[in-house]
């Protein structure tokens, strides 16, 4: 997979050629301006990709979080929770 790195300059005068090679080699593209980074250009499905993902993970996450209430409460329902005096 290549990594370009090119100007929004070039990029607005070249979009059409730009898209195309993304498209066939499933590269990306950084976006500069003023010598800064600024956006990136990726093929619609790389795309999609990430984001399933990264939903995958944060489902993933939720369900340890919701996992962790539930012993807390079970925890609590059975000792009662912590005195304030004791903390």
């Amino acid at each position: 997979m290549m990594i370009k790195i090119l100007p929004s300059s070039k990029v607005r005068d070249h979009m059409a050629s730009i898209i195309k090679e993304i498209k066939q080699d499933g590269s990306f593209c950084f976006v500069t301006q003023y010598g800064k980074a600024e956006a990136v250009l990726m093929d619609i499905n790389c795309y999609n990709e990430l984001i399933s993902r990264l939903e995958d993970i944060g489902d993933e996450q939720d369900a340890q979080l919701v996992k962790q209430i539930k012993q807390a409460k079970k925890h609590f329902q059975m000792t009662g929770g912590i005195r304030l005096k004791d903390v």
